[in-house]
């Protein structure tokens, strides 16, 4: 068991007595092995931020890799609001994340499904129908029509089209041509660039949340402190204005 001094740690092992010093202000860790007559016989210091207690405990100061792992447990465990370099850095990107960024809301992100459908989706399907050979015309007395059918096979395409489309604007800008235009973009709970893996998750999940004309994406949406669909909950993504 370690014998607490301010921030000295003292702890008996097989191959003597370990003290480890923590520098609270300096960010440094100093650890010491003694023998039985209390006279140094290693010693080691390293910035806290980059340690790895066990490799210094066990191949510097010569610990037994058991008794190394416990000693670097309790330590960590002592010193923990110190925190970790990573964690640190973390910190401001997290305060930088939501807190920062204003909710697009849900009229701007129906309005740019809205431009989507038409700027892309339905010249899409009008190119779709005609190369897949679903266009058609009739001419009689007095009248003339011309129409395509989406339906079988050029339907399924114009689907996955759609859904590729998403996914791709997305990752790689974080918004479609109609979230550009209405000034809006799709991002990460941290505010950073939303991932590939994200694009495709909140973007499969549109089938669920486009039911009922969209109904249960804007209940999700009207729930969420965050404006959050269910696609954007499972990809712990958020839509923010640009």
């Amino acid at each position: 068991m370690p014998i607490a001094s301010g921030m000295k740690q003292v702890f008996n092992t097989s191959v003597g007595t370990i003290e480890v010093l923590v520098d609270r202000d300096s960010r440094t860790i100093s650890i010491y092995r003694f023998d039985a007559e209390h006279r140094a016989s290693a010693a080691a210091m390293e910035s806290w931020d980059h340690v790895d207690l066990l490799d210094v405990l066990n191949r510097q100061a010569g610990v037994p890799l058991t008794e190394a792992s416990r000693i670097a447990a309790q330590v960590r465990e002592q010193h923990m609001s110190l925190g970790s370099l990573a964690q640190r850095l973390e910190a401001p990107k997290r305060e930088r994340g939501w807190s920062t960024l204003e909710n697009a809301g849900i009229p701007l992100r129906f309005v740019a499904v809205l431009l989507d459908l038409l700027i892309v989706f339905f010249p899409a399907g009008i190119v779709l129908g005609l190369l897949t050979g679903g266009g058609h015309a009739e001419r009689g007395d007095n009248y003339a029509a011309a129409g395509f059918n989406l339906g079988g096979t050029p339907f399924w395409l114009l689907l996955a089209a759609s859904v590729g489309y998403y996914i791709v604007c997305e990752a790689a800008t974080g918004a479609t041509l109609g979230k550009r235009i209405v000034g809006i973009r799709v991002v990460g709970e941290d505010g950073e660039h939303i991932t590939f893996g994200a694009a495709v998750v909140r973007n499969l999940l549109r089938f669920i949340d486009g039911l009922f004309f969209y109904l249960v994406g804007f209940l999700s949406a009207l729930l969420s402190t965050r404006g959050q669909r269910l696609g954007d909950r499972a990809a712990h993504t958020i839509v923010v204005r640009r």
